[in-house]
This record gives C-alpha cells, structure tokens and sequence, in this order.
C-alpha cells in the first residue's frame, strides 16, 4: 500500500546529509513533511515535562514530539537513517572509482586515524576531485533515500 503523502527527494537528501546524533526524523505520512526533533524534545514530550520550562520555539517541538509519541495511527514515519548511511564507507568507495592510483594511494593514506576527513577533503581539493567526490556521494545519499522510500511504500516527488 502506498502512503497517502508524496515526499520531496531533496527534503530526505537534506535530512541524511545534516543528521546529527542528537535529532531524530519523521516523515508525516498524511502531509509528506519532514520533521526533525531534538533528543531534548523527545526527552521532555516523553518525561511530559511542563511547557512552560522551555521557551516557544521548543514548545512548538514538543508538542509535535507528543504527537509522534502519542501516534497510534501510525501518522508519523522515522527517518532516522544514521545506522543506515556510512560517510567512512562511502569515501573508501569513491576513492576506488578515481583512475590515477597516485590520488588513490594518497587519498587512501590520508583517511587513516584522527583528522581523516579533514585530511580527505583537503586530498580532493588538492587533486581536483571535489566535485566528483561530492557528485558521488550525492548519488549515493539519494539511492540509499530511493531504497528506503521503496521500502517503505512512501511516494516520492522530485
């Protein structure tokens, strides 16, 4: 059965890309927004903490984390992809693609140990494959979104 709501591509593409471990995502499936929530605001809908403590921005939050909590219509989808998504992964893939085994070697050497993607994205800068790296991982994020949505029997809209 396919969802009610289509879902923007470039809305989930944005949300894998800025996912941070203290948020958490959810799709309303009746509207196809994304939504993205603080552990903080989930934390303090599900403690029912008072509003009042927090100031408007965050109520509006938590209220909507409330709503997801309370959801027993299965209204509100997670798209917490971080267990699903591996940036490391995906800069080893994309320096095997590069022709030149120099910028490969190089490249493969400099994500070793504390500060690899800082010492990666200079690499590409440096070998002028920063737009290719960026066109790579793009694809990458948006099929791994592809799959998911399949999945999940979620339309979606370019």
């Amino acid at each position: 059965m396919k969802r009610k709501a289509a879902v923007k591509l470039d809305d989930l593409i944005t949300e894998i890309e800025i996912q941070m471990d203290e948020t958490l995502t959810y799709i309303n499936t009746q509207t196809g927004e994304v939504i993205t929530l603080s552990r903080e605001e989930m934390t303090a809908a599900e403690d029912e903490d008072l509003l009042e403590n927090y100031p408007d921005w965050q109520r509006e939050n938590i209220e909507q984390a409330i709503k997801i909590i309370e959801d027993e219509d299965e209204v509100y989808l997670d798209f917490t992809l971080r267990n699903e998504y591996h940036e490391y992964e995906t800069v080893e893939e994309f320096i095997e693609t590069l022709n030149k085994s120099e910028v490969r070697e190089e490249l493969f050497g400099a994500i070793q140990g504390r500060g690899a993607f800082r010492r990666f994205k200079d690499g590409i800068i440096e070998h002028d494959v920063e737009k290719q790296w960026y066109e790579f991982k793009e694809k990458k994020v948006k099929d791994l979104v592809i799959e998911w949505c399949k999945e999940k029997d979620f339309v979606l809209k370019e």
